[in-house]
């Protein structure tokens, strides 16, 4: 990989979020819209994810937890992500791993689909990826456990 790649459609950055996950010794951080969580699935990063942890791995994630999305953030919990509601950053995307690859892009948009264009800039700079996980880490402090957020989405009966 080159020192600063721009990856230009969804399924690109999907394809290197796969990349960045399988290259990842002990730990994985992602903030992403809650629409790449299913992209995610639906191109095998949830097993190899899954297959992650189960080698000792670490995986921590941040998305907008709404209620379309619950029975997919209880699959990951299940299998033991670490993830966390967040209202905000709805348009920031990142994954980084612990060898300092990351995978970052803003304005995603909520409403995306995998033929669609995208921005985003691959890396395996350290100390892209060190602002990056601080930033991660402000997220992280400021979000809502993942199933505290169901459990109220349950509660409210909310479908939207």
């Amino acid at each position: 990989m080159a020192k600063g790649t721009v990856i230009t459609s969804v399924k690109d950055v999907i394809a290197v979020g796969l990349e960045i996950i399988e290259s990842a010794e002990h730990d994985i951080a992602w903030l992403i819209p809650a629409p790449y969580v299913v992209f995610a699935s639906q191109f095998s990063l949830k097993q190899k994810s899954k297959a992650f942890i189960q080698n000792g791995g670490r995986v921590r994630g941040i998305t907008t937890i709404s209620y379309p999305y619950i029975k997919e953030i209880r699959e990951r919990l299940d299998f033991g992500e670490d993830l966390r509601h967040v209202g905000r950053y709805e348009e920031l995307f990142m994954i980084v791993n612990d060898k300092g690859e990351s995978i970052s892009a803003i304005n995603t948009g909520k409403d995306v689909s995998l033929n669609d264009p995208a921005v985003a800039y691959w890396t395996d700079d350290p100390t892209y990826a060190e602002y990056l996980l601080s930033s991660f880490e402000i997220a992280w402090e400021q979000s809502t456990d993942a199933a505290e957020r169901i459990r109220e989405l349950l509660e409210e009966g909310h479908h939207s």
